[in-house]
């Protein structure tokens, strides 16, 4: 219907939006598999089914959020746990009071940008079953477009991701490339030579976020209201109130927004529930919704939304009309102090006002988008609502202390797996650390203390896949605190053991291979268990032409030729880069095959050098705010002396091979 869309297709990229570059989202509740999975997934295309192609899909995940600039998720504290992929960054934010309650979205491709600003939370119930109301701002280099919008929302992402470990004196990794994604982003912006919405354009849009030190919802509403005289009728959407024995700020501040003198009414759209047979309508609302002004002419009325039984109501809207004017302010404010900025504790809170002329055509469109409502019967009662469903304040479990900082899982100097973790100031006694669900301690308070209490702590990591977080367990106190972790870089994440010692063979079947890289591989995993099935039965299937050198040689080839095109690819961060050079399908990833598979000391020296004048040919192609020509030519630089390093002293028995190599390996320096 107009005015109605599925949530989850705002995070499918417009026609020639290009490639994905990178993302940003906060939320209070979230469920980070249906974030991975759904949203992130419609962002970067994946097309493999997470359920009945498991390993197929880990590869085609790995591969797709390699190549991304920042892939994070900004979550309140009190939600920001579960088990998830650590190719994107998961940030807690951490307010002494109030919550982090905005929901928002800024996705960058090459081509096109889009900002979210919505009601719903990052889970199955936000996007999939609540009732809720969401606005969509598009554009694309030398677009016309609101920018004090998108401008204004990456200052808020930003000054709301300070929240996320507050007491560090340097940001860490994952912090760090949510700050590099969003300067990138302005300077993208700034190059993009868009124009701002023209005065003549009959809907302006703003953005409207309250927080600490700045202004609550109703005085931003008032300051964009630009109508001579003052509004006349208000409509409020929300679920959730201030409590019943709380004095009702939003109630009586509403009024500020509507004229003293002559009709007014605020009308009150609230969900509705039958009594038994009697057929009396219990509205969720505290009674101290009616607040009167002093203007006897003002009237409160209450509506009733249209009941959906299995669609519970979670949208949070305000409309405003008088004069010759409407204006419609959605997003993730319900109609409580905190969330409105009106009282001591205030949350971060995101929305977005469309202001527009009453003309039919405007009023058609605001209708549609409007959540239906019917007046409700006379005798109506209020009661206030249960509880605050998934917008509630408590979790039910401890909070991390603030003395515990970030967790980084990379490499040491020698390669092997670390965890490094961060603390600020002491902490609660009896702490002890769990990896993701295991029973097996990691780290105690006593461990720590016999260390010497460093600021930062670091332990070799020896499984073989890395935690997504740890589970803080306090002597007594029920529950756990959840401890995320992150990555210090892409590099230091091992591939899906699918990808892990590929065989040459394999590698050039998909390198080779104009399908994409899941589809090849779910070729050879299936084939892979056909012939273990049924190689014993047939005594070609045990001749291996591969090893043909002359056959092999062309095929290898091909290989590098697909190899280079792929270096050639625009690079969006130097992470992306790494994953093409030293990936599971990359440079040295193929180097290696060939030095175990050779079948001579010529055939392994030729390909390694044919492999570095490849490399040498390649030149990635540089993207406004990636890393710049030098940056990709160190890198390209020392992977060719790794190569170096792993061809040793090249040598051949024909002289006229050995001068070919010597030449060769000399052009590639």
């Amino acid at each position: 219907m107009p005015g109605y869309a599925r949530l989850l297709d705002a995070w499918t990229p417009p026609d020639s939006a290009g490639d994905p570059v990178g993302c940003v989202a906060t939320t209070f509740t979230f469920t980070p598999s249906f974030f991975e999975e759904e949203c992130l997934g419609r962002f970067v295309g994946l097309q493999s089914d997470p359920v009945d192609d498991k390993g197929v899909f880990l590869i085609e995940r790995e591969e797709k959020l390699s190549q991304l600039a920042c892939a994070a998720v900004l979550v309140d504290q009190r939600h920001a746990k579960g088990l998830r992929s650590l190719r994107w960054d998961l940030l807690s934010a951490r307010l002494p009071s109030g919550i982090l309650h905005a929901k928002i979205s800024l996705l960058l491709w090459s081509k096109a940008a889009r900002i979210i600003i919505a009601s719903a939370n990052l889970t199955e119930d936000g996007y999939r079953r609540n009732r809720e109301v969401l606005g969509v701002v598009d554009f694309s280099p030398g677009d016309e477009a609101p920018i004090d919008v998108i401008m204004q929302s990456v200052a808020f992402l930003r000054e709301s991701s300070r929240y996320f470990d507050p007491k560090a004196r340097k940001p860490g990794p994952a912090l760090k490339r949510m700050e590099d994604f969003l300067s990138r982003f302005e300077g993208i912006i700034k190059a993009w030579n868009l124009s701002d919405l023209s005065p003549r354009s009959p809907v302006k849009v703003q953005a409207l976020f309250t927080g600490p030190g700045r202004p609550d919802l109703i005085g931003a509403v008032r300051g964009i209201w630009k109508d001579a005289s003052p509004a006349s009728h208000a409509w409020v959407v929300s679920p959730f109130f201030d409590p019943p024995e709380a004095p009702n700020r939003p109630a009586k501040e509403i009024w500020q927004l509507l004229r003293k003198r002559g009709e007014a009414s605020v009308s009150y759209c609230l969900v509705g529930q039958e009594t038994g047979t009697s057929g009396d309508v219990l509205l969720l609302g505290p009674e101290s919704l009616r607040a009167r002004p002093e203007n006897p002419s003002a009237l409160i009325r209450f509506e009733q939304v249209d009941p959906e039984p299995t669609r519970p109501l979670h949208a949070k809207c305000l409309w405003l009309e008088g004069g010759s004017s409407l204006l419609y302010v959605l997003g993730s404010s319900n109609f409580t102090s905190a969330g409105l900025g009106l009282g001591s504790v205030l949350n971060l809170e995101a929305n977005l006002a469309y202001l527009a002329k009453d003309s039919k055509q405007e009023r058609t469109a605001f209708d549609a988008a409007w959540i239906g409502a019917e007046p409700a019967p006379p005798d109506s009662r209020l009661i206030p609502p249960p509880d605050q469903g998934e917008d509630s304040s408590d979790s039910g479990d401890p909070l991390l202390p603030p003395g515990f900082g970030t967790a980084t899982f990379g490499l040491d100097d020698t390669g092997k797996a670390q965890i490094e973790l961060t603390f600020h100031e002491p902490s609660p006694s009896g702490w002890e650390l769990f990896p993701d669900d295991s029973d097996t301690s990691y780290l105690t308070e006593s461990g720590w203390n016999a260390n010497g209490k460093p600021s930062q702590f670091t332990k070799i990591w020896e499984e073989p896949r890395p935690p997504a977080g740890f589970r803080v367990v306090f002597s007594g106190k029920e529950g756990a605190a959840w401890w995320p972790i992150n990555i210090a870089n892409g590099a230091a994440l091992p591939p899906p053991a699918e990808l892990s010692g590929l065989s040459l063979e394999a590698l050039i079947e998909i390198l080779t291979s104009a399908r994409p890289l899941y589809m090849s591989l779910r070729s050879i995993l299936a084939r892979r268990e056909t012939v273990a099935a049924s190689s014993f039965l047939d005594p070609h299937q045990r001749v291996d032409t591969s090893a043909f050198l002359l056959q092999r040689t062309r095929r290898v080839s091909w290989a590098l030729e697909g190899l280079g095109k792929r270096l050639e690819k625009p690079v969006p961060s130097l992470d992306s880069l790494r994953w093409r050079l030293d990936g599971p399908v990359g440079v040295m990833a193929l180097a290696k095959a060939i030095s175990r598979e050779a079948r001579s000391a010529e055939e392994r020296s030729f390909l390694i050098v044919e492999l570095m004048l490849e490399l040498a040919r390649r030149r990635p192609a540089t993207v406004p705010g990636g890393p710049s020509r030098q940056e990709i030519q160190a890198e390209v630089k020392r992977v060719t002396g790794e190569l170096q390093g792993l061809l040793g002293e090249a040598s051949a028995t024909d002289s006229k091979f050995q001068d070919y190599l010597d030449r060769t390996i000399q052009l590639t320096r």
